[in-house]
């Protein structure tokens, strides 16, 4: 199954000529799903050619401008399409009365459903389940309440080899039972081990997403391991003294959670405007973890 990674934008705070704010767009199989929606979103939709219709769940970081100011238009959009299909938006405590005071004070009223899931836990949790991905959401530490996400692929039942079948003349009912996990016994009693009877399992792939947040050991149990995490990288470390006083993460920062969360890669983003060259973020995160990329409008990352 397919699993990709959009990325729409990537700056910090404002726009700038070459760099939109943060947004996201996830595909995995026939589901797509919007994390964070900054200025832009919809204009980086159009020029990358991604769907905005195929969008059923929308997923909120926090309620700081650059990561939601295009959320309002989008929205707006679906209604001017004709959108019938509900809508689920998941983020903190908030996104509801910022949407709804929105919608007032511009006389919009939608022609579809918008389910508000507004999170308030500590830990781990599990907060949806769709057709092909679990997503989980966790807590970080910024100046206001914020969320990551860790979205991971469904497990699949076994795939029976098609020369089992025929060797030992399967039925249906027998061929369910393997794919659910179970060996085979022949007439003659011996016992034929699933294993032998079923394609090697590929272990479910998963994302983890999480920005805006400071240095944060505390995140590592629940990332570890992912394939591909993306993590905020606002300031180089010489800057290290700014990004703890405004809750952000150094690019050194970033690569020092990958390494200790042993995750598969490393994508890094959310850059300060004041840098116009961001090779030297990432040439700071590999000191820490070597299989680190930054990220751009455009770039799309596969697992």
């Amino acid at each position: 199954m397919s699993f990709a990674v959009h990325i729409l934008g990537a700056n910090s705070a404002v726009p700038n000529k070459e760099r939109f704010p943060t947004s996201q767009y996830i595909k995995v199989g026939k589901e797509s799903i919007l994390i964070d929606c900054g200025e832009g979103a919809q204009i980086q939709l159009s020029k990358y050619k991604l769907k905005p219709s195929k969008i059923n769940t929308i997923l909120i970081s926090h309620l700081h401008g650059d990561h939601v100011y295009g959320l309002p238009g989008l929205i707006g959009s679906f209604n001017l399409a004709g959108r019938r299909e509900p809508l689920t938006i998941i983020g903190p405590v908030g996104i509801q009365a910022f949407l709804v005071g929105v919608f007032k004070t511009t006389y919009v009223t939608l022609n579809y459903v918008i389910v508000f899931n507004e999170l308030d836990h500590e830990g781990i949790k599990h907060i949806t389940e769709l057709k092909e991905v679990t997503i989980q959401a966790f807590p970080m530490k910024h100046r206001v309440p914020t969320y990551g996400y860790k979205i991971t692929e469904k497990e699949r039942k076994q795939n029976i080899l098609s020369e089992a079948i025929t060797t030992y003349t399967l039925s249906i009912d027998q061929i369910k039972a393997i794919k659910a996990g179970g060996d085979f016994v022949t007439s003659e009693g011996e016992v034929i081990p699933n294993a032998a009877l079923t394609k090697e399992q590929v272990n479910p792939k998963s994302y983890a997403y999480c920005s805006d947040t400071v240095y944060d050991e505390d995140l590592i149990p629940f990332i570890q391991k992912v394939d591909l995490l993306y993590h905020e990288a606002t300031y180089l470390h010489d800057l290290q003294h700014m990004a703890e006083k405004r809750k952000h993460a150094t690019a050194k920062e970033a690569g020092m959670i990958a390494r200790q969360a042993n995750v598969g890669r490393l994508i890094i983003g959310h850059y300060s405007s004041r840098y116009d060259d961001l090779q030297p973020l990432e040439d700071e995160s590999k000191i820490e973890f070597e299989n680190v990329h930054i990220v751009r409008g455009g770039d799309v990352y596969t697992l």
